[in-house]
């Protein structure tokens, strides 16, 4: 197993996904203090399942994630994934996968995850993967920053963790604590049973005694129910015959009330035929009166006439005022529209005002980008001037060196010197060969840098265009994302509220949701108080109709809606019995074993053939099978139409004996009476599902665009994130070339200036050697002056080189300036956009409000040709009201001549009169008669009615009581009984509820509860029993892994001491070390004690030692332990901090040992540390509080023995 990769994206200094990659050998990372480096080593400890905020530099947990910066917000969350090869036997973890990727996430609400391989998992699984390897938040594979001294400092008994995983015991110490902890929770088990046991034997006695009482309560019932069952038998019998015998009675009554009743019809005919001879004299009165009536229907006619005509002119008047009413709303809303089209105009001012404002910053900031450009070219300008002047400068001291070198060698001969001379010239000309060439060979590689600079910059600009657009579209998602998510919280409010209105059954009567709810809650029960069968519901929750006959079918059932369907008779009787005892109203329920369908009738087949019809009622109607009798019951004998004149049609033909119902509510009783009017629609109670499946399906599809738009939307965020990580990947790869291109100028300069130098020196050397002769004498003078012209010379190079530096800072801040202003452009850039984007909305609602204010001008001419219309109407019916009075004052005055008529003829009807009042009076006399066989017949009526109720309340009492009827009574086969024996089982009766009565209250299911609690008894004492068996195994298994850790650790322990003092004197040169237990007897909780002298000393303490040695010792005890277990990496963050470059040096030695065996992930300033490294990462902050990771194949920087490292460090 080796170390593959570590990615963190969120944690501390590091906002963006950063990865480091690691292969075998030494991965070093260096960078200045507080770039973020040692995060590199906390995140590693806290993947691996660190806990401890402390541990990894922090106060709480939340400090891990991201802060924020100045131009960064806080992120929510820190996630860090570590990835193992696998694949290698040695120290292969324990997991079937060659590649291990382990996932720690934490949220700033403070909830965690964990995965391996992108499975969630525990932080025990993390955990437990690591044990016994050295890796992991206690092992020994990484000690972060100052933490190596401590184990030489921390106390004997601190040290023994380090121990333990390199001596493979820290697992067995874990399933110890596991063990222990089971044990724990066995006792606890064992005490929380033993509690319960004894609460449970104390109730098995009690309860045995209550189920014998129970038992014989049981017999006694069952020999009561025998009786009951009889004497409920004998008694309906004799009830029978004493109806039988009051019938008879009864029916001969009814035969005197009859021959009563035939002598009054004589005296009636007798009578009728005399009221006829009247009636044929009232027969002109009443016809008189037929026109006296007509009339006055005729008169009242026009006077109707005249009242509706009056309504209609007050209507017409009514429109004319709301059609102006019209209008001057409408012309309202065209104001309004224009208010709104000069504050959208307003706002476009604005907008654009605010464009020119953006546009002008836009100008300035680019101004400004061009002012810091020219000034810091200016000041390259200015350094480059300085630096040909100190390389003038240099090239003159050069030669004045060179001229003092020469005259001090003047004292030689003149032959020596001028072969001296020649041989210095053939040197310096050398040199100058080879600089030309190196200074070609750096000239294309700054080319080849000013190429892909170019390059990079021109992908920058592209991506600054390309991200703008990006955003652009973003801000379209998010204003239509913004207004679908309204309309769907708009819709789910509607279906929440009509989901509200079925659940609380509202439109229902008191008395069903009163059922529903008691169903709910189990409450209504039979007398006994046992649950009742099954109640469905409402019928019209078991229901469904399609929409566009929805109105018909609800007023088809009408009523019938809100009545209960339940299972069967007993159900409708025990809620009844539960409406009826809280007095909480009536209902009507639907048995399904009482309720029978309808069949056709010949009318309804011959009335499917008329124009309009569509279906009987229940076809129209889905259900389940079980309910269908019920539908076929109620809507079996109605027929649907489309409309009421196609089932008016119908309805005449066939008499009025179908009854139909129309698509829009109106309906047609059997006789010809008719029903309807307006239909609430969306309240009704059948409407509210089909309303709440549409909002569904809009909500759906609502949903459907959201989820489009949120994909759309998270694919322009990636777009948008790969653009940005290509722009800052861009960005960085300028920020590198540049380094690696100022590197390679400041090289070029260099040997320009030795080239320079060197020709320059060449050409006065020829001179020299040409003047030596003549100036010979002028040697000694010459010298002086040139020390003197050196001294000045130097100053001035200093002088120049601060200068020099002082510009190069200020160059520095130009272009840190015109970085700024590149990002700045690019955020008015997308404001300019979306401001151009605002201006087409306004523009665009402006055109469709000055659409709808002509509509508003059409609408406003058309209410006045309506207007003109109605006052057209109203001059006609003002001359039909004229014509009308005169008509009702000439039928006032044929009315009075007609009551002058019938008076006349009612004087000749007083005779009739007087005969039919002797009749009448022998009528009374019969009718006396009559009364008195009456009172006989109804006395023996009731007499019969109380033998039936009789009748009826003894067959409700075996039902009330024992729930049977007849058939069941006398299926039991129980012995009849008779006059003799009636008594004696009454007395039985009687008997058996005196001994109920003395039993008392008795809990009859007692039997069963003395059962249930009997074996729960036997059950916990098993259980009692296996616990403490468990309980001795854990004991033991506690006892074995003590034996097998305390072997383990001895074994270690002794190897590592060994180990220790040999790596000890290797990196001290001598010396000695030595590991010791402070307890030997109690090896698994002794401390250890740690003694080292290096050559020369003798050291009685720790504490006397240096803090680098403490150091050294503690990176010697860390090689020993690698020896006895190595661990697949190690990351060590500035361990070798406190070493001199000698020990360090050795350091480095021991590591590149080791590293074909371990990994090394190193953190450090050292130069000795970093020449150890395969791979070198760079850690840097190019913006406060923000880490980035640079990357560096050692093998492409070249180095040179005893030189620096080109371009990275010198």
């Amino acid at each position: 197993m080796y170390l593959k990769s570590l990615e963190l994206q969120g944690f501390k200094s590091f906002p963006d996904k950063t990865k480091l990659t690691f292969e075998g050998g030494a991965t070093v990372i260096v960078g200045p203090n507080g770039s973020g480096k040692s995060n590199i080593s906390d995140a590693m400890r806290w993947v691996l399942g660190e806990v401890s905020s402390k541990s990894i530099r922090g106060t709480k947990m939340e400090d891990i994630i991201f802060g924020g910066a100045d131009s960064r917000r806080p992120m929510g969350f820190a996630e860090v994934s570590v990835t193992f090869d696998n694949s290698d036997m040695f120290g292969r973890l324990d997991c079937p996968y060659d590649e291990v990727t382990v996932t720690r996430r934490y949220y700033r609400s403070g909830e965690s995850e964990y995965f391996i391989n992108r499975r969630a998992c525990r932080l025990k699984d993390i955990y437990e993967l690591f044990m016994n390897t050295g890796v992991g938040r206690d092992g020994y594979s990484i000690i972060g920053q100052g933490k190596i001294a401590e184990i030489v400092s921390k106390k004997s008994d601190e040290r023994r963790s380090i121990f333990e995983d390199a001596s493979g015991i820290a697992k067995y110490r874990h399933k110890k604590s596991e063990t222990e902890r089971k044990l724990a929770h066995t006792e606890e088990n064992m005490t929380r049973i033993n509690d319960v046991f004894l609460e449970v034997e104390a109730q098995v006695g009690p309860l045995e005694k209550e189920a014998q009482k129970a038992k014989r309560a049981l017999e006694l019932l069952e020999v009561k129910k025998q009786v009951d069952v009889q004497l409920w038998l004998y008694d309906t019998e004799k009830l029978r015959a004493d109806v039988a015998k009051c019938e008879e009675s009864f029916s001969h009554a009814e035969f005197d009330l009859q021959n009563a009743q035939d002598a009054i019809s004589a005296l009636e005919a007798q009578n009728d035929r005399l009221f006829e001879k009247s009636q044929s004299n009232k027969a002109q009165s009443e016809q008189l009166l037929d026109e006296i009536r007509t009339q006055t229907d005729a008169n009242h006619a026009l006077d109707s006439e005249y009242r509706v005509a009056q309504n209609n002119l007050d209507h017409t008047g009514e429109l004319i005022a709301g059609a102006k009413g019209t209008c001057e709303s409408t012309q309202k809303t065209i104001l309004a529209e224009q208010d709104g089209e000069r504050e959208r105009l307003a706002r476009i001012e604005e907008i654009e005002s605010q464009l020119v404002s953006k546009e002008a910053e836009y100008i300035e900031v680019q101004k400004q980008k061009n002012d810091n450009n020219e000034a810091a070219n200016k000041l390259s300008f200015d350094i480059d001037r300085a630096l040909s002047d100190v390389h003038e400068i240099n090239a003159e001291l050069a030669d004045v060196g060179a001229r003092i070198s020469f005259i001090e060698n003047a004292k030689n001969t003149e032959s020596d010197k001028n072969a001296a001379m020649l041989g210095e010239i053939a040197e310096y000309q050398a040199q100058s060969d080879k600089m030309n060439k190196d200074i070609g060979a750096i000239k294309n590689t700054v080319s080849d840098y000013d190429n892909a600079t170019a390059e990079a910059k021109a992908e920058v600009d592209k991506l600054t265009g390309e991200l703008a657009t990006l955003y652009g579209e973003r801000h379209e998602d998010n204003d239509q994302l913004s207004t679908l998510k309204l309309s769907r919280e708009s819709v789910k409010q509607r279906i929440d509220t009509f989901k509200a209105m079925e659940e609380q059954l509202e439109g229902y009567s008191g008395s069903v949701r009163f059922v529903m709810k008691k169903y709910a809650e189990k409450a209504i029960t039979d007398k006994h108080g046992v649950p009742c069968g099954k109640i469905y519901g409402p019928l019209s929750q078991l229901i469904s109709v399609e929409d566009r006959y929805i109105n018909a079918i609800e007023t088809a059932l009408g009523p019938n809606l809100q009545h209960i369907v339940v299972e069967d008779e007993s159900v409708a009787k025990a809620a009844m019995f539960a409406l009826k005892k809280a007095e909480a109203g009536r209902a009507t329920f639907f048995p399904l074993t009482s309720m029978r369908g309808q069949s056709a009738t010949p009318e309804m087949r011959e009335a499917s053939g008329y124009a309009g019809y569509i279906a009987v009622a229940d076809e129209l109607v889905e259900s389940e099978g079980k309910f269908s009798d019920i539908l076929s019951g109620l809507l079996g004998r109605t027929l649907v139409f489309d409309t009421i004149d196609n089932a008016t049609v119908m309805a005449k033909a066939l008499k009025f004996k179908v009854k139909a119902v129309t698509l829009d509510g109106q309906q047609i009783n059997v006789g010809g009476s008719f029903t309807g009017g307006s239909v609430k629609h969306k309240g009704n109670i059948l409407g509210r599902a089909s309303e709440i499946k549409r909002l569904e399906e809009q909500s759906a599809e609502l949903d459907a665009r959201i989820s489009k738009i949120e994909k759309e939307l998270k694919a322009l965020a990636s777009e948008i994130e790969t653009r940005e990580d290509e722009k800052d990947s861009c960005e960085q790869k300028i920020s590198l070339i540049k380094v690696m291109r100022d590197s390679e100028l400041a090289r070029l300069e260099q040997l320009s200036a030795k080239l320079e130098a060197n020709q320059t020196l060449i050409q006065k050397l020829i001179d020299d050697c040409e003047a030596q002769k003549k100036a010979a004498e002028q040697f000694e003078e010459d010298r002086e002056k040139l020390l003197s012209r050196k001294t000045e010379l130097e100053v001035r190079v200093s002088e120049i080189g601060a200068a020099r530096a002082d510009m190069d800072v200020r160059r520095n801040a130009y272009l840190d300036a015109k970085d700024e202003c590149d990002r700045t452009m690019t955020q008015i850039f997308i404001s300019i956009t979306e401001a151009r984007k605002d201006i087409e909305t306004e523009q665009r609602m402006i055109e469709e409000a000055r659409i709808r204010m002509e509509n508003y001008g059409a609408l406003i001419a058309n209410q006045n040709g309506y207007i003109a219309e109605l006052e057209a109407k109203i001059a006609s019916i003002r001359e039909l009201m004229q014509d009308n009075r005169a008509r009702f004052e000439a039928g006032v005055a044929a009315l009075a001549e007609l009551n002058q008529k019938r008076a006349k003829v009612e004087e000749g009807s007083a005779e009739f009169e007087r005969r039919l009042n002797e009749i009448n009076s022998k009528i009374r006399e019969r009718m006396q008669q009559k009364e008195t066989v009456v009172k006989e017949h109804t006395r023996l009526e009731n007499r019969l009615f109380n033998l039936r109720a009789e009748q009826d309340k003894l067959a409700s009492r075996l039902w009330d009581e024992h729930e049977l009827t007849r058939a069941a009574a006398i299926e039991l086969g129980y012995p009849e009984l008779d006059a003799t024996t009636r008594s004696e089982a009454a007395a039985k009766q009687t008997e058996c509820r005196n001994k109920l009565r003395a039993i008392g209250s008795v809990d009859l299911d007692a039997v069963n509860k003395y059962k249930e609690l009997k074996t729960r008894y036997d059950y916990m004492a098993g259980q009692i029993s296996d616990l403490s068996a468990a309980r001795d195994d854990l004991l033991n298994i506690i006892g074995q892994l003590e034996g097998e850790m305390e072997t383990a650790f001895v074994d270690s322990f002794n190897q590592i001491n060994e180990n220790f003092n040999r790596v000890f004197g290797e990196l001290f040169g001598g010396g000695s070390a030595e590991l010791s237990l402070t307890d030997p007897d109690n090896v698994l909780e002794s401390g250890i004690e740690i003694k080292a002298a290096p050559p020369g000393k003798i050291i009685k303490n720790m504490v006397q030692l240096s803090g680098g040695e403490q150091s050294f010792i503690a990176i010697a005890l860390f090689f020993a332990i690698l020896q006895v277990n190595p661990t697949p990496f190690c990351i060590l963050d500035e361990i070798e901090a406190a070493l001199d470059e000698v020990n360090v040096a050795r350091f480095a030695e021991y590591i590149k040992r080791y590293s074909s065996e371990t990994q090394f992930v190193m953190i450090t300033h050292r130069r000795g540390t970093m020449e150890a490294a395969n791979r070198l990462y760079g850690v840097t902050m190019p913006e406060r509080g923000i880490s980035k990771v640079l990357e560096l194949n050692i093998d492409d920087i070249s180095k040179k023995k005893g030189e620096d490292w080109d371009g990275i460090f010198g």
